[in-house]
């Protein structure tokens, strides 16, 4: 008779453990700078709102540029046409 391989383990399959199989690690807020007078934690919420507003800042200010070299190169590319017509 064949002997069978051995069968893999099966993951732990309870709900608390399906709920936070894909979730990534949250990040804890940095500690005090070492100051004993000052034991305050930071407030990580609005370190990340800040966070998120300079990338939204910096992201509309490329997009922004992006449309004003848009709009200038439309603007040339009609003033060379109406050069265009004018000649004719």
């Amino acid at each position: 008779m064949l002997d069978l391989p051995e069968l893999p383990t099966i993951k732990d399959a309870t709900l608390s453990t399906l709920r936070l199989e894909n979730t990534l690690a949250t990040r804890m807020p940095s500690m005090p700078s070492g100051e004993t007078k000052d034991l305050n934690f930071t407030n990580s919420r609005q370190l990340e709102a800040e966070k998120l507003m300079n990338d939204m800042r910096s992201v509309y200010n490329i997009s922004r540029q992006q449309k004003a070299r848009s709009k200038a190169i439309a603007k040339a590319k009609g003033r060379q046409a109406q050069r265009q017509a004018e000649r004719r």
